[in-house]
C-alpha cells in the first residue's frame, strides 16, 4: 500500500493548536488555508505522516461525514531521530509535558506533551535499532 497518512481532526482553538505545532513542536508546515472563519486548515509534516488541523465550526448543524468534536482518547505516537534534544526543546519552551524522557522497558526512549485540545502526542527512538 503506498500514499499517505494524514491523521486530521477540528481543533477548539485553532489558533493557539496551531501556534502549538508550528512554534512549540516545531513541525514543519506543509500547506495551509484560510477559506473563512469556517474553512481553515493546516498540514504538519510529522515522520512519515501528516497532522492536519482544522478550525472547528462553530455552527451546530455542520454538515458532512466528520466528527467535529475535539479528540477524545486517540494519541499520536512519532518516531524521531533526537528525542532528548526534541525533549529539551519542549522543556525550554515551556511545553506541557505529559511524561518526562524515559526509557520504556519496551526498548523505547520516549517523551509525551500535551497539545491545546488535550490530544497526546508521544515522541521516541528504537533504542534497539540505535544499538544494531
Amino acid at each position: 500500500m503506498t500514499g499517505q497518512f494524514r491523521f486530521a481532526y477540528f481543533a477548539s482553538d485553532y489558533n493557539r493548536t496551531v501556534a502549538f505545532y508550528r512554534e512549540g513542536l516545531e513541525l514543519p508546515v506543509l500547506e495551509s488555508w484560510d477559506r473563512g472563519p469556517e474553512d481553515r486548515g493546516t498540514l504538519f509534516s510529522a515522520a512519515c505522516g501528516v497532522i492536519e488541523v482544522l478550525a472547528r465550526p462553530k455552527k451546530e448543524d455542520f454538515e458532512g461525514p466528520w466528527d467535529v468534536r475535539p479528540p477524545q482518547g486517540p494519541f499520536m505516537i512519532i518516531e524521531v531521530d533526537d528525542p532528548e534534544a526534541r525533549h529539551a526543546r519542549a522543556v525550554q519552551k515551556g511545553l506541557p509535558i505529559r511524561q518526562p524522557l524515559t526509557d520504556q522497558p519496551w526498548g523505547h526512549r520516549s517523551f509525551c506533551v500535551t497539545e491545546p485540545d488535550g490530544l497526546v502526542l508521544c515522541f521516541f527512538r528504537d533504542l534497539k535499532v540505535s544499538e544494531a
